[in-house]
């Protein structure tokens, strides 16, 4: 249920919110600031910088590509201090999206609106239960004022203390009705690859063997698979990527790898920091298959994997991924973040889980209540169907129609 960016609507800057002083029951004084501009968050560069933070809440990411998007109309920093020092910060930002809720893989028309978006990861510094409760505070005074009409703060572990002020603080009109749980898996990588094969099923390392096997007995010494991490690749390598994607299921669906103007630039901003690992099999001249992230602070955050279609009996996307794994092995990578959400190749690579939820946060004003009132619809409405086709077993079956139907939608650009 997560928002779909369409169209930046407009430009203009929301109402100034000043500076909320706050003043807790016990302990030392507290004070909230929200940066606003770039010019207030270079102010805070320093602090920022300080913290260990993931690659989606670095200041350099979010200056660079994360704001400088479209849709976004400014930076929406909240940074707490205690006793006039910086003990915690929430980074976000405020954009103009079309919020659509989805029924299954059907989307609904979307509304637009203004949406208060804050970073994965992006809770920085001092995670107490305090301070999550005053910046949670400061979030409800931003809707009050009028500055967005939603609030979501993506994908925050459920036991953590942010997550929990989040959901409880706001009043029973402004709360999510109906909160998704997802698994974020994991891989812990070890020093050497074959730690890495001796920790998976036989039948898996089995399986793994086999279709190896099948694609090298096929195409032998045209097997290549090359890894582009500089900003001068990258105008070449989207463009061979690009041909992968367009014919795949997720490309039918409107998600995944897309070549723009937008991937490109934020490709080779990832680039230019030294963070991007673009690797590509190649069957002879023939690109097929791609695994896209980066590697930020010895994690890489896994963002795009594909492969043709054309080529799924030689299984070139397990091929792929375990000749990325033993780079990374070899090259000191701690681990693979595969990011939320289902896939079975996830959940066979996962060695660590974490239970996610994103926590919405609505406007206590007419038209935060008026879209809470209308994803809570769209959203009863797809639990129930899908508790009644998993007791008949049909789930599976209709995931997979509709993805086969998607890749039908996708192949003939291909043809």
């Amino acid at each position: 249920m997560n928002p779909s960016v369409n169209i930046a609507l407009d430009k203009a800057e929301r109402p100034t919110v000043p500076d909320v002083q706050v003043a807790p029951a016990s302990g030392p004084p507290l004070s909230v600031r929200v940066a606003r501009t770039v010019a207030e968050v270079e102010e805070i560069r320093q602090v920022w910088a300080a913290w260990p933070s993931h690659r989606d809440s670095d200041i350099d990411f979010c200056l660079e590509f994360g704001w400088t998007r479209k849709e976004v109309v400014r930076p929406h920093v909240i940074v707490l201090y205690r006793d006039g020092h910086a003990d915690a910060m929430l980074v976000g930002w405020i954009e103009r999206v079309r919020l659509k809720s989805k029924i299954g893989y059907l989307r609904l028309p979307g509304m637009p609106a203004s949406l208060l978006n804050f970073s994965y990861g992006g809770l920085l510094g001092n995670a107490s239960a305090e301070n999550c409760r005053e910046l949670v505070r400061s979030i409800l005074g931003s809707l009050g004022q009028g500055e967005a009409e939603v609030a979501i703060l993506g994908n925050l572990g459920i036991d953590s203390a942010l997550y929990r002020e989040a959901r409880s603080l706001p009043g029973f009109a402004s709360r999510d009705r109906l909160p998704v749980t997802v698994t974020r898996h994991v891989m812990n990588l070890p020093a050497d690859v074959k730690d890495v094969y001796s920790a998976l099923s036989a039948n898996h390392r089995s399986d793994l063997k086999r279709k190896t096997k099948k694609l090298l007995a096929k195409y032998q010494d045209r097997v290549k698979v090359c890894c582009y991490r500089e900003a001068g690749e990258v105008e070449a390598v989207t463009a061979q990527i690009e041909e992968i994607a367009r014919k795949t299921y997720q490309r039918g669906l409107g998600v995944g790898f897309h070549d723009d103007p937008e991937m490109r630039r934020r490709l080779r901003m990832c680039a230019e920091r030294g963070w991007l690992r673009v690797y590509v099999l190649y069957l002879g001249d023939i690109a097929c298959a791609f695994w896209i992230g980066t590697v930020y602070n010895g994690s890489f955050c896994s963002d795009y994997l594909a492969f043709d279609p054309a080529f799924g009996d030689c299984s070139p996307g397990s091929f792929l991924m375990m000749k990325v794994i033993e780079d990374f092995c070899n090259e000191g990578v701690k681990e693979i973040d595969f990011g939320s959400g289902e896939g079975r190749y996830k959940e066979q690579f996962g060695n660590r889980t974490a239970i996610e939820s994103s926590a919405w946060i609505f406007a206590a004003r007419p038209k935060g209540l008026f879209l809470n009132a209308v994803r809570t619809s769209a959203g009863t409405v797809d639990r129930v169907a899908r508790k009644v086709l998993d007791r008949t077993n049909l789930l599976p079956r209709i995931k997979k129609a509709w993805r086969n139907r998607a890749a039908k939608v996708a192949a003939p650009v291909s043809s």
